[in-house]
């Protein structure tokens, strides 16, 4: 039996990890309709752009296409993973579901305009796409979050380096204020933080 196969029976052979499975399944796409909703809200309640510290200091370069490309292949090329070796697949929804949830409650907070910014949304992406939910970033704080959620130290470490060229792909081409990135880095820990003392319950 290949792991790919043992994993997999593994989580089939437990109600429980079924169940956790397909809640998180739930759970994620619940989400991302809460996210639709609220960027919808604070699409229409935006106030100006504010000055930075960072951003003023920095030249905007158009990053377009290493920006897209890089989040598309990062997350196909994880889910496909986890797909293959889905022991912590539960685990990682259900946290994924969380850091969205929290994401939606600090944009729902925060009417600040977006940057002046050569990112352009390619048309097909446009339905799920916004301008004006800036803090904090999920670009930087959800690979970030992934890799402290993660037992895989290549995945780990692979998320944490793609956490950091986003970073800097963010500010140059001016995408999110520097405090919606640099503030992602600590919820982002206080969250794995909260949702590492719960992995055993998806584990074992």
């Amino acid at each position: 039996m290949t792991p790919k196969q043992s994993q997999w029976k593994e989580l089939l052979s437990s109600n429980k990890r079924v169940f956790l499975f397909v809640a998180g399944i739930a759970a994620l796409l619940s989400t991302f309709i809460v996210n639709y909703h609220v960027s919808t809200y604070v699409e229409r309640a935006q106030g100006p752009a504010v000055g930075d510290l960072f951003l003023d200091n920095i030249p905007i370069y158009d990053l377009n296409f290493t920006f897209f490309w890089a989040v598309l292949l990062f997350w196909i090329g994880n889910i496909i993973y986890r797909l293959i070796f889905p022991k912590e697949l539960p685990f990682i929804l259900i946290s994924l579901s969380l850091f969205v949830l929290v994401r939606c409650f600090f944009i729902s907070l925060t009417h600040i305009g977006p940057p002046e910014t050569l990112l352009v949304v390619p048309e097909e992406l446009s339905y799920y796409s916004f301008n004006a939910d800036m803090f904090f970033s999920g670009h930087v704080g959800a690979p970030f979050f992934y890799a402290l959620l993660t037992s895989v130290k290549s995945i780990k470490w692979i998320a944490i380096i793609y956490s950091i060229i986003m970073v800097v792909i963010v500010l140059m081409s001016h995408g999110h204020y520097s405090i919606d990135v640099f503030a992602s880095f600590f919820i982002a820990h206080s969250l794995s933080v909260l949702m590492l003392k719960f992995k055993p319950i998806f584990t074992e």
